[in-house]
Order: C-alpha cells, then sequence, then structure tokens
C-alpha cells in the first residue's frame, strides 16, 4: 500500500476511485506554510501547491502501489513532477506522493475545474477560501498580464 495526498478536484472519492478502484480515504489534513495556485494546463488552468502562508486543506487516499501509475494519465510527466513529502501527523511521520506542477504560466480555470474544485471541497466540509484566494490571485494576473485563452470562453 502506498500514501497519495490530493489538493484537487481528485479530493472527491468517486474521481479518484476511477483511476484507483482500491482508494480509500485515510485521512484530511492542512498542509502549513502552502498557497494553492492555478497554473496553465493545456486548454485551461489547474490546481497546484506552492510555498506560502496558508494552510490548504489536502485528503490523504491509501491504495495499491500498482495504480500510482495510473495516475501519470491524470498527472502527465511534461508538467507535473512526482515526489514524496514526509508529513508530520499526531501518530507519527507518513510518507506520502504528491504531484505537483511544473513552472508553466499562472492561468485563470475554467468553469469546470472551478466546479470539481467547489465539490471536492464541499465533500469534505473543508474551507473554500484558500480556493477563493487562489482565484482572486488569477483574476488579477490574468487582468495585470492578458488571459491565456485568446477569443475562447473559459
Amino acid at each position: 500500500m502506498i500514501y497519495l495526498l490530493t489538493y484537487d478536484g481528485y479530493m472527491k472519492e468517486e474521481k479518484l476511485q476511477e483511476m484507483c478502484p482500491s482508494a480509500i480515504l485515510f485521512m484530511q489534513c492542512g498542509l502549513k506554510d502552502c498557497a494553492l495556485e492555478f497554473r496553465r494546463f493545456y486548454e485551461t488552468a489547474m490546481p497546484t501547491l506552492e510555498v506560502g502562508d496558508e494552510i490548504v486543506p489536502a485528503v490523504i487516499w491509501k491504495l495499491e502501489e500498482s495504480e500510482l501509475q495510473d495516475m501519470d494519465a491524470v498527472y502527465p510527466h511534461e508538467i507535473y513532477e512526482r515526489a514524496v513529502w514526509n508529513l508530520k501527523t499526531e501518530k507519527g511521520v507518513l510518507e506520502a506522493t504528491v504531484f505537483l506542477m511544473r513552472e508553466t504560466p499562472f492561468a485563470f480555470p475554467k468553469e469546470k475545474e472551478v466546479e470539481a474544485m467547489e465539490e471536492a471541497y464541499e465533500e469534505h466540509s473543508f474551507d473554500y477560501s484558500c480556493v477563493e484566494n487562489a482565484l482572486d490571485r488569477a483574476k488579477d494576473r490574468e487582468e495585470a498580464y492578458g488571459t491565456l485563452y485568446p477569443g475562447t470562453d473559459r
């Protein structure tokens, strides 16, 4: 078994179990000194974790190690790096795999991605403020530097 940390739409159990049927919720947590940011992902933007001054809600799943390879389809190597974080918990240190976006441009997500985040946060009764903060920062950047999606509706 392996632990997978998710902070995006894959916090939603049904969505993760489509890729990893063995996944079971291990714990909910808050990641200190992080910030959620939206970065370009092909024709939209997806959330990623960066150093910051917020506590970002996340979910840790327990799943079969072989299924982790299936997540490469969700988090392609050209955009994401796979990392292993040692997380301090009440019961000690937990080693969890996390996928973090490489340095792609900041961007504002399309409505579909925002809705996925809303559903995941609602499922776990998480405070949505870090997503709102990330959306505000993305909107400010778009106003200052322009959109990455000229001539299209988000």
